[in-house]
């Protein structure tokens, strides 16, 4: 599983897709994460399948590294385990961003469509 390929450019864009839509999935991927893929697409949160991931796999993360290093370093290189949750929360943020951009431009255009962004932004500031 990888970032889509312009993930940093539409990250400094604000334009980042859903989070499951920030990652594509890569051959062999299937394997230990068969579960959560319908018709070579990812079918699920992806909260909930990385967290899935962490509890199948690396609930007892040192024990899998003695006993199948092979497997342990896999799921480190297929996975971003360790960057997931900020890939996650980036997203959303994002979404969320874009989100009230447009409720605050629809207000303004409505009720106060004759002031530009800085008077109206001062409308909310306490004096």
């Amino acid at each position: 599983m990888k970032l889509i390929e312009d993930y940093t450019e539409r990250f400094h864009n604000y334009t980042l897709p859903s989070p499951e839509k920030c990652f594509e999935l890569e051959d062999g991927d299937e394997f230990y994460i068969k579960k959560w893929i319908t018709n070579g697409k990812i079918n699920g949160k992806i909260k909930d399948i990385f967290e899935w991931i962490e509890k199948k796999y690396l609930s007892s993360k040192e024990e899998l590294e003695k006993t199948d290093k092979k497997k342990y370093d896999e799921i480190q290189r297929r996975f971003p385990m360790e960057n997931w949750r900020i890939i996650l929360l980036m997203s959303e943020y994002q979404i969320k961003y874009r989100y009230y951009t447009k409720v605050i431009e629809s207000i303004k255009e409505k009720s106060f469509s004759g002031m530009d962004n800085k008077d109206f932004l001062k409308l909310f500031q306490k004096d």
